[in-house]
């Protein structure tokens, strides 16, 4: 299930960080928090588990406003309207959609960190019309894909969509989330967790996103992803558990959402 949400500035402050991802990811995690449901125990807790890892399938996309501007030679930027929107994704049964509705409206929440946050009221929450997927999709980034590859040594690289193990390690990501969900629902045995067959074609520009999270802590950490458009051959069970979780890394903090585009493949 995909929900727009609709937002309303509040509060006196209109200034807030341009690295607001991880804070808005914060402020879903709260919300989650405080309802009284299975679903956000089950979310926030264990999560869906396949090898070793632990995956909470859903992500969101970057905000929209109505009027903004960043202030030039600083990290912040100025919200000069009332008005802002993002989406955001959940790979659950529609059944749970009047859940996630109430998990939402009417909720105040602020966005930013230690030198500054804006406060916002969600006025809507308004599902969004199901996709048919087929095997050859086009997309656009809503918010950065981000792809880590781990090094021997230690540390690890972010890679670019023009490497080849950007895909791979991709693919490999969406095959893992597949496995959680089933071991989740007690299908894990008939899941097959080779990486299918797959191509891809970047179409026009790839743009360099730095992320800084835990910004203003000891944690801080500067990750760095890309958004661009992208046509993808895959299972159509592969794609739509990218639209709804995210493609590549971290698709709970925000990273790989994406839109779905027309056009040549």
């Amino acid at each position: 299930m995909r929900f727009l949400i609709s937002l309303e500035r509040t509060g006196p402050s209109s200034v807030l960080p341009v690295n607001y991802q991880y804070e808005l990811s914060s402020v879903i995690y709260r919300m989650i928090d405080s309802a009284d449901s299975d679903f956000s125990e089950f979310l926030h807790g264990a999560g869906y588990a396949a090898f070793g890892k632990k995956y909470r399938l859903f992500v969101f996309s970057r905000l929209k406003f109505d009027q903004c501007q960043v202030i030039k030679g600083s990290d912040r930027m100025v919200h000069e309207g009332r008005k802002a929107w993002f989406e955001i994704s959940f790979l659950i049964d529609r059944a749970a959609e009047g859940f996630i509705r109430g998990l939402f409206l009417d909720q105040g929440l602020e966005i930013g960190d230690r030198s500054g946050s804006v406060a916002y009221t969600v006025t809507q929450v308004a599902g969004q019309q199901p996709v048919l997927f087929s095997e050859w999709m086009t997309y656009r980034c809503l918010s950065p894909i981000f792809i880590r590859r781990k090094r021997p040594e230690g540390g690890e690289d972010y890679l670019h969509p023009g490497e080849r193990d950007f895909w791979i390690l991709l693919v490999r990501n969406l095959t893992a989330k597949q496995q959680a969900l089933a071991l989740a629902s007690a299908e894990g045995d008939s899941l097959n967790s080779c990486l299918p067959n797959f191509d891809y074609r970047i179409l026009g520009k790839v743009y360099k996103n730095g992320v800084t999270i835990k910004q203003q802590t000891a944690r801080e950490t500067k990750l760095i992803g890309y958004t661009f458009r992208f046509s993808l051959c895959l299972p159509t069970e592969l794609h739509e558990i990218g639209y709804y979780a995210g493609f590549g890394h971290l698709g709970s903090q925000g990273f790989g959402c994406v839109e779905v585009k027309g056009g040549d493949v």
